[in-house]
């Protein structure tokens, strides 16, 4: 285990490297239940042998070629409902940091997943606890495909297939937290409506036709955006829904 000091001046003051761990999430999350640790504290790791994502999905990496960590906040000025608000501000941080490194688009497809072009480049897993009636801890998993150059699925790729450059990932880690930081202050000064400005330029497929999946069959509509809970707001028939993370499913 390696512990060094990053550049930021809030956020990520304390960097953790584990050569390997079960997931970095899990493992932060273990810490904030046993010892105190400062809001910011990050914890990369190598290898994680059970990365998850959204709906449980496992994340596959190679040994030490991309970038897997998470970072402890402490928001509580966040009621519940409003959780999605860490996702965004976390997507935004790795579009930031992105940008410059591909030459293709750079997008944010709902809920938390970062696309270059057609391919998934990025991952978000924001987890929360509930104190007092606000989220007082909550955990922000990152991992971004860096430097592998083969996914099992064709619709992943990485900076290197991207750009044909290899990544240090120490810097890319810096510069992500350095804009998470940014947008994290943004959040708690109550500039909610900038930020949902900026996730709006950014939100893949909004103002489109697509097709969905739900519980009752497949069906298209117009993505609209979001509502105040972080729900997939879809216009068919004229009439908005709103649809959770596992309400709907997009069809390619």
């Amino acid at each position: 285990m390696h512990k060094y000091f990053a550049k930021p001046l809030f956020l990520g003051k304390m960097l953790e490297f584990l050569p390997e761990c079960h997931s970095t999430n899990e493992e932060l999350l273990l810490r904030i239940r046993r010892e105190t640790l400062n809001e910011g504290h990050v914890l990369h790791t190598g290898h994680q042998i059970a990365g998850k994502g959204q709906r449980g999905n496992a994340w596959l990496s190679e040994r030490g070629k991309n970038l897997l960590f998470s970072i402890y906040l402490t928001p509580k000025v966040l009621l519940p409902k409003q959780a999605y608000l860490l996702n965004i501000i976390s997507g935004l941080a790795v579009v930031d940091a992105l940008v410059p490194r591909v030459s293709d688009k750079v997008e944010l497809k709902w809920p938390n997943d970062v696309y270059v072009g057609d391919k998934k480049i990025s991952g978000i897993l924001v987890e929360t606890m509930i104190e007092g009636g606000v989220i007082a801890d909550a955990v922000v998993g990152i991992g971004v495909n860096v430097n592998q150059s083969h996914f099992p699925l064709a619709t992943a790729t990485s900076i290197l297939m991207e750009s044909g450059v290899t990544c240090e990932l120490e810097e890319l880690l810096e510069q992500i937290i350095q804009q998470l930081e940014k947008y994290y202050l943004k959040l708690k000064s109550g500039d909610t409506r900038g930020l949902l400005g900026a996730y709006y330029k950014l939100m893949r497929w909004r103002g489109e036709i697509h097709s969905f999946r739900d519980k009752e069959g497949i069906f298209e509509g117009e993505i609209i955006g979001i509502d105040d809970t972080g729900r997939l707001t879809v216009k068919t028939n004229n009439i908005v829904r709103r649809f959770d993370v596992k309400e709907i499913a997009f069809l390619y």
